[in-house]
């Protein structure tokens, strides 16, 4: 029988410095004014490292004690993930919300000082990705840079390593082997939309927008509809869904489909393109006799006694009930 590990009683500073990174919240559940306590991710009592400890709930703390059975398990990989994650959103934030509510002006400093006192209580706590995030925000990309090589090489876990590359376009530099665990840990917990997050660091665009909505379906199948909210925000936000209409225009491109090369112009709001595209065709749409495409041309060489021609033809069909266009 394994002897029984000797609890140590966690550092008030340490476990106050805990509470903030998480703001005092839970980083599996993330339900704001939930009783929480602080949690040894490798079950160690004794074991009061910084990188060991995670903010959880009762009833999510409950989840990491079970073995066996058809509840949910949270392994000590899967708790890592989520703080890490946690704690990212939770500085980034901070560092927000400092930013845009004490704008400096000249006549305040009140910015720069809280952004250099900020700064400094991360430098003095050796929180090195934190102050990655908080200088990746403040628009300073060489001490993010500077920071973000301390953090990693300090021993980031996989999760921190993967959103630091992400905050410099550098996604070619996560290592190979962290994208694999990383994958295989969230595709083992069916955890869809952590995983939506690192295919989007990775710039897998498609498969990040599936696992977006694969997860928040499951969210609202649950009626965690603040979560399904964030995350639907945060898909829109994040600029995933012109990147679908990218993908659009190339399938209609090398299809030669000319009308859904001009709609998903439109959706991505390129008119400069859009113009050329038009202009480029005045054939082929002169010779099908769609009214709103020759509407579209018309406005494209700025011919507006033809536009209004064509639209008083098109307005002349519909009050007889026919329309001639396409659905879209």
């Amino acid at each position: 029988m394994p002897k029984k590990k000797n609890r140590e009683t966690i550092p008030s500073h340490l476990a106050a410095r805990v509470l903030f990174n998480a703001d005092r919240t839970c980083c599996v559940c993330r339900v704001q004014g939930k009783h929480v306590q602080i949690h040894h991710i490798d079950d160690d009592p004794s074991n009061n490292h910084l990188e060991n400890l995670a903010v959880l709930c009762f009833d999510c703390h409950r989840d990491t004690q079970i073995s066996g059975g058809f509840d949910r398990k949270l392994s000590a990989d899967q708790v890592l993930l989520y703080r890490d994650d946690w704690n990212h959103i939770v500085a980034q934030r901070r560092d927000t919300y400092l930013l845009t509510t004490f704008p400096e002006n000249s006549e305040s400093k009140l910015s720069i000082e809280w952004v250099t006192s900020l700064a400094e209580i991360y430098r003095e706590n050796k929180q090195y990705t934190h102050l990655a995030i908080h200088y990746h925000i403040a628009g300073n990309t060489e001490l993010r840079d500077k920071y973000i090589e301390l953090a990693i090489q300090s021993g980031a876990s996989d999760g921190s390593v993967a959103y630091l590359r992400h905050l410099q376009n550098n996604a070619e530099s996560i290592p190979k082997d962290v994208i694999r665990r990383q994958l295989r840990v969230m595709t083992r917990r069916k955890d869809w939309l952590q995983r939506a997050r690192l295919y989007k660091y990775l710039g897998k665009h498609r498969k990040a927008i599936n696992d977006y909505v694969r997860g928040i379906q499951g969210q609202l199948a649950e009626d965690r509809v603040f979560t399904a909210a964030i995350y639907l925000k945060e898909l829109v936000e994040d600029g995933l869904i012109d990147e679908l209409f990218v993908l659009a225009l190339k399938q209609a491109t090398e299809a030669k489909e000319l009308w859904w090369q001009i709609r998903s112009l439109q959706e991505l709001g390129w008119y400069k393109e859009l113009r050329a595209l038009i202009l480029e065709n005045e054939n082929n749409i002169e010779q099908s006799g769609d009214p709103y495409m020759l509407t579209l041309l018309a406005e494209a060489k700025g011919d507006d006694e033809r536009y209004l021609e064509i639209q008083k033809q098109i307005a002349k069909q519909e009050s007889g009930g026919g329309s001639g266009s396409s659905e879209g």
